[in-house]
């Protein structure tokens, strides 16, 4: 049986696009690294940091252009706004592709955060050591100016798919020639292992300051760096993928906090920082706004691109003179276009009249 289902796509395009923002940052990590090579170009391991160079450019290409798909189809779905479809019809099918690409990339952003880039660090940091310098100039010397690798480590090296880890065992071969099979891979596991144990802290103060960055409440940025696993590697991991999420929450909140802020101070509101809460629980953000004169609007601002007002201490009917032209301030100046209006419940004969509604929004940036 089909029935009659509302999607809100600019939501959906909201949230496509505060993961790219977050993608976006990570790309700028890349190309602090990349120019870190750049700087240590000199460097007598020049064949691996070239190697380095190329993993993390193929890396940021992939990234960047997973980015460019998700914010394409975001601005598809900012155009659509709100509509009402069948549910057997194929738009609505569809209609969580746009959310479920960007899940794809969060998650991606969060392996590249929490793995990769402290990999790819953690290899600059090896290859500038001057221990492996020094063995690989006796390697050269030894070799009459050629590294000699032997083809039972050769075999080791080929046989290993992923690349950062290649580096890792090569490196580990560096330390140690005696090193072959088995043993020569589990010395780069090990490398690669340390390199976690070496950024960890790092790594912990890289996700607090993001998520400062993102104005994150304290005590919730407590919480998160707090996360513990059972490796310093799963850490990490774990940390990430709080971060990235509430990141993307803090934004799509304040962008809806931002827009109704605006609109009723334009009312003559005052906004007290302190009189702005988040609800964790439930996912909502509550706001009070009061006037020199004593009225009073309460908010209630939620993720799923809803919010719910509450105006109080009005006579009779004179709380219509600031919502009117506060839900008008909303269409015509913020491109807020309000849909669903409810009036749950009015009483207009008694001093302390509220309004309580509950609105479906349909956000427009101009």
């Amino acid at each position: 049986m089909s029935h009659q289902t509302q999607i809100d796509y600019q939501h959906i395009a909201t949230q496509c696009k505060s993961v790219c923002e977050l993608a976006e940052n990570q790309l700028a990590e890349m190309d602090n690294l990349l120019q870190e090579l750049e700087n240590n170009s000199s460097s007598i391991l020049n064949e691996q940091v070239s190697a380095l160079k190329k993993s993390i450019q193929e890396e940021r290409t992939k990234l960047q252009r997973n980015i460019d798909k998700v914010r394409a189809a975001a601005e598809v779905q900012a155009k659509k706004g709100t509509v009402t479809v069948d549910n057997e019809k194929e738009e609505y099918r569809h209609r969580n592709d746009a959310i479920a690409a960007a899940e794809m990339l969060k998650r991606e952003v969060d392996i590249l955060a929490s793995s990769k880039l402290v990999e790819f660090q953690g290899l600059l940091e090896t290859l500038l050591k001057s221990s492996i310098e020094d063995n690989y100039r006796q390697m050269i010397k030894k070799g009459k100016g050629v590294v000699t690798v032997t083809a039972a480590v050769q075999s080791v090296l080929d046989g290993i798919a992923d690349g950062t880890l290649k580096q890792f065992t090569y490196l580990a071969y560096l330390q140690d020639p005696s090193l072959s099979g088995d043993k020569l891979v589990e010395a780069g596991k090990r490398l690669s292992e340390e390199t976690y144990e070496s950024r960890y802290e790092r790594e912990v103060e890289n996700i607090r300051a993001e998520l400062e960055a993102a104005k994150v409440e304290k005590d919730e940025i407590e919480k998160i760096t707090a996360t513990k696993g059972a490796s310093k590697r799963e850490t990490l991991t774990a940390m990430r993928e709080a971060a990235s999420q509430e990141i993307v929450d803090e934004k799509v909140r304040r962008q809806a906090l931002k827009v109704i802020t605006q609109a009723i101070q334009t009312r003559g509101f005052i906004v007290d920082k302190k009189n702005i809460k988040i609800k964790r629980d439930t996912n909502e953000v509550i706001m009070v706004a009061l006037k020199a004169s004593g009225e009073k609007a309460e908010f209630r601002i939620f993720l799923d691109g809803k919010f719910i007002y509450h105006f109080h201490g009005y006579e009779g009917q004179a709380c219509q003179k600031d919502i009117e032209p506060f839900m008008h301030d909303l269409e015509e100046v913020y491109g807020i276009h309000v849909t669903n209006q409810t009036d749950i419940w009015s009483n207009p004969d008694k001093i302390a009249t509220m309004k309580y509604q509950a609105i479906n929004t349909n956000k427009n940036r101009r």
